[in-house]
């Protein structure tokens, strides 16, 4: 599309429009509810209008992700957040500004191109940032330098997962749970 179409203001509505609909029906349903007919019936956005700017669901979703993504990028203060604030971050973001169905896709999936997408989109920037904030607490001196932080990760984000199918929510305190028991935890097996 030539940026000359960009700064009609009908133009930069539409998108907003064909934006909102796929990421709310991402939200709702998954990958597999974001289709070229669901997002023009939820936006009021013509087919043909959405098939000018993408040539099939799968680049409407990922057009999309990076509007998602830009918009819920991870910050990087110059000193790291707390790892609790890092992981209550992260977590409202895959758990509630991009839903429950993005976990199923990803899971039940794992090997599409849609699922592909997503990681590279959403999961990947999140678990990066938490990356990070674990290595602030290594270098910190709380937490081991043998630990792995992948498989600690794997732990964590599981579990949020796992606490959300049990009860329905994480609550306000579980990020401050989850630091206080996997620091124990891990403080009590240090060398």
């Amino acid at each position: 599309m030539a940026d000359d179409d960009r700064a009609d203001p009908r133009t930069v509505s539409t998108d907003k429009k064909i934006t909102a609909a796929a990421l709310a029906l991402l939200r709702e349903g998954g990958p597999q509810r974001v289709s070229i007919e669901a997002v023009s019936a939820a936006s009021g956005v013509a087919k043909t209008s959405i098939y000018r700017r993408y040539a099939n669901s799968l680049e409407m979703l990922e057009g999309a992700l990076e509007v998602a993504v830009s918009t819920y990028s991870p910050q990087r203060p110059s000193a790291p957040a707390s790892w609790d604030e890092g992981l209550a971050e992260a977590l409202h973001f895959l758990l509630h500004d991009m839903g429950i169905g993005v976990a199923v896709s990803l899971l039940s999936e794992p090997h599409s191109e849609t699922s592909r997408v997503l990681r590279t989109h959403l999961v990947r920037p999140r678990v990066e940032r938490l990356k990070e904030l674990f290595a602030a607490e290594i270098a910190a001196g709380r937490l081991s330098p043998e630990l792995d932080v992948d498989v600690v990760l794997d732990f964590v984000l599981g579990s949020a997962y796992s606490h959300v199918a049990r009860y329905g929510s994480l609550g306000e305190d579980w990020p401050q749970r989850v630091h206080r028991t996997l620091t124990g935890v891990l403080e009590a097996h240090r060398p």
